[in-house]
């Protein structure tokens, strides 16, 4: 009997592997070299034979053959047979012989069998002749035991590769044992890359009031997400936090909460582009002006007299762009980074490196409009805390809606009767020029459509290295906005209430919810439009019935593989051989009660 696992690669084992890790490595098949009571045609089977007689052709060996243990002759043959295997059958010789049973030319016969030296076990077949050797020596179920599993997990595990019976798939237990592993030894390895480091100051402050001073109340996943933040900036050790929420959710809040917590020990809040830069700057001159001195740097705007130093009494807040990177810093006690995602983890790193004084890091905090599904979060705990804001301050009403080319007029109708009243309307095309692969119009094929029907049309994309001041016109004086997904993360346009996302079906669920955030920024009424040739896309349909980031999520995380989550970057590929990360939520939840109460 053989069987066979659905992944015959199993992630390649690290030197110095773990018991765990290496149990993880299954075989690829198992051999029942258990004596077979009976002959079973085209069954694999087992018997122990003495040899009658032997006949040699040349390009055909047969072996007579009689099993005692089946009373009955059998004939063992093979083509083009090595010195070695016509050597095992002297006559008298008596051999277990292990092959696939069928009737031919001889009677019952095997073909190409094997000799097994000692009978009465099943052997598991590895890819690698190294990993049973390793295996054999480091899995034992005391040795699984001894790195956290379960005693139920890691029999099942040992019973993986020094089996009784045959395993088998059907086998729930087996297969949850082999997901509880993974994820778990997994984690452990997560657990073990963060580090704890000494903070530059713990700072003990009380938010509440400059809460008291906003002329709004805050959500209570605000407060929440601030309390957690003034609980990690008390710390002696370096907090790293990510604060996670739907566009609109209300980050900013946040952000101005702690910068008025760490006060005059400074903080740096860096942002992707100028344009979020200068809101953010906008917004802490509107509501932390009186409280604290604030320093706003990009490459284009210095509010700081020096071009390359930062006096100590320059600035209590530091808001800018990568131009930041690019200066002589000061040492701060606390880093901000909104988009985090938007940087590279050495941009992120060089931050704080730069921000660093005294023996010690600043605290550092990650803002993100990518809500994260909730596997996600709960892996990359292990790395940092995460705090996510699922509440917006007011309800947003954006109703979206799956178009095709038939509904073009009612559109065009449409967008024409918003314009009237004042409000502004986003298209996004999915490519900048023609393609002879592309089914949509380009935006420069589409371009002068629009311009030739409507007035004040803006124009911009990722080649515009004016799209920043294109942007901050059209916020002004547009009517038509006309972009590729450029404007994803960006400038807040608060008269934009309609957005059309041509050829939708060819972007994911977080990007299209990401640019369906554009619009209804301040609660008015607003629509967004995914134009596709199918309209009936299953895809599109799930998006427009679903307004929740977090579910919109979790639907993006069932249409892509997990990435490579231990090195630190969210990247597309396959992570794990048997944990599902869209769909064993609840094995991870295990795990990770497990590591808390152990770790």
């Amino acid at each position: 009997m053989t069987t066979r696992l659905p992944s015959d690669n199993p992630s390649a084992k690290p030197r110095g592997a773990s018991a765990i890790e290496l149990a993880l490595g299954a075989p690829k098949t198992w051999r029942d070299f258990r004596i077979t009571k009976h002959p079973t045609i085209g069954a694999h089977c087992l018997c122990v034979a003495r040899t009658i007689n032997k006949r040699d052709t040349g390009k055909m060996f047969s072996a007579q053959m009689f099993s005692q243990n089946w009373n009955v002759e059998i004939a063992a043959v093979y083509f083009h047979a090595k010195s070695w295997q016509k050597a095992q059958f002297e006559r008298g010789a008596t051999l277990n012989l292990y092959g696939k049973v069928e009737r031919g030319r001889f009677g019952l016969e095997m073909i190409q069998p094997i000799s097994v030296k000692s009978a009465g076990k099943i052997e598991p077949q590895y890819k690698n002749r190294s990993d049973k050797a390793a295996i054999a020596a480091a899995v034992t179920e005391r040795n699984l035991i001894a790195e956290g599993l379960p005693s139920d997990a890691a029999r099942e595990l040992f019973n993986l590769h020094f089996p009784q019976t045959p395993p088998s798939l059907d086998d729930e237990k087996t297969i949850y044992a082999l997901k509880y592993a993974e994820i778990f030894s997994f984690m452990k390895r997560l657990r073990a890359k963060r580090l704890v480091l000494p903070a530059i100051a713990a700072i003990n402050a009380d938010p509440a009031p400059f809460i008291k001073s906003l002329p709004f109340a805050l959500t209570g996943d605000q407060r929440l997400a601030i309390e957690a933040c003034r609980n990690d900036l008390a710390q002696n050790v370096q907090a790293r936090r990510l604060i996670a929420g739907d566009v609109g959710c209300g980050k900013t809040m946040v952000m101005l909460s702690i910068a008025f917590m760490v006060g005059k020990a400074r903080s740096v809040l860096m942002a992707p582009t100028t344009l979020l830069a200068s809101q953010l700057y906008e917004e802490a001159r509107k509501y932390l002006g009186g409280l604290l001195t604030i320093g706003f740097v990009t490459q284009k705007d210095d509010t700081l007299k020096n071009d390359n130093l930062f006096n100590e009494s320059d600035a209590d807040l530091f808001i800018g762009t990568q131009a930041l990177l690019h200066r002589k810093l000061p040492s701060v006690a606390c880093v901000m980074i909104d988009e985090q995602h938007r940087f590279g983890a050495n941009q992120r790193k060089k931050l704080g490196d730069l921000t660093s004084g005294g023996g010690g890091k600043p605290h550092f905090f990650q803002f993100s409009a990518t809500p994260i599904p909730r596997t996600l979060a709960m892996i990359q705990s292990s790395l940092l805390n995460i705090t996510a804001i699922k509440t917006t301050p007011f309800k947003r009403r954006i109703e979206t809606k799956t178009i095709a080319r038939a509904d073009f007029g009612e559109l065009i109708a449409h967008i024409k009767t918003q314009i009237a009243s004042g409000s502004q309307a986003l298209i996004v095309y999915p490519l900048i020029e023609a393609s002879e692969t592309n089914e949509y119009q380009s935006l420069e094929e589409a371009q002068g459509y629009w311009e030739n029907r409507f007035e004040r049309v803006y124009v911009t994309h990722g080649k515009d290295r004016e799209k920043e001041e294109t942007l901050l016109a059209f916020r002004e004086k547009g009517a038509i906005l006309l972009a590729t997904t450029v404007v994803e993360v960006g400038i807040s346009l608060p008269r934009l209430n309609t957005i059309v996302v041509v050829g939708a079906e060819r972007l994911g669920f977080a990007t299209l919810h990401q640019l369906r955030g554009r619009v209804g920024r301040l609660g008015q009424k607003a629509w967004c439009f995914l134009y596709s040739n199918n309209p009936d896309n299953p895809r599109l349909r799930k998006l427009a019935n679903t307004g929740d980031g977090f579910e919109v999520a979790e639907l993006d995380l069932q249409n892509r593989d997990s990435g490579d989550l231990l090195g630190g970057v969210m990247q597309s590929g396959t992570q794990f051989n048997w944990f599902n990360i869209s769909s064993d939520q609840s094995v991870l939840e295990s795990v990770v009660s497990a590591l808390e109460r152990n770790l």
